[in-house]
């Protein structure tokens, strides 16, 4: 199966203050999010949500957010990508990473449109309990 990492996401206290080292000490460049149409709950506030782009596309790179307790309950989530921190792996066929968590039992969310324009997600975790993104084409 090809994949690629598509961002890592860090759980950040102070967005603004992390933004500053990623910019000014490390000379990366923030970037505006673009929310979907269908967007679920995400906080868009710059003190809240920030995007350190890699140039690949509009929102790969690195993903700094604001741990928020109730984000998985309000996106009906079985899991909290805002809190700890993941890694998103992007594949290009999602149903058949999807199909093969099911027949392995594995607990997981499905999201359709609701964060990154253009792409839908699963979240998980590894055998470690490390958080994952899944996503793909939507």
């Amino acid at each position: 199966m090809r994949w690629s990492i598509h961002h890592v996401n860090l759980e950040t206290r102070d967005v603004r203050r992390a933004a500053a080292f990623y910019t000014e000490v490390l000379g990366m460049r923030e970037q505006p999010w673009r929310f979907p149409k269908a967007r679920g709950y995400l906080p868009g506030e710059p003190d809240r949500l920030a995007l350190l782009g890699d140039g690949r596309d509009g929102h790969s790179g690195l993903h700094l957010i604001a741990p928020d307790p109730e984000f998985a309950e309000r996106n009906g989530l079985a899991f909290n990508p805002s809190v700890g921190g993941h890694v998103a792996i992007q594949v290009p066929d999602l149903a058949a990473v999807i199909r093969r968590l099911e027949a392995a039992g594995i607990p997981h969310s499905v999201t359709g449109e609701f964060a990154i324009p253009g792409l839908r997600h699963v979240y998980l975790e590894d055998p470690e309990g490390n958080l994952l993104e899944i996503n793909g084409p939507a």
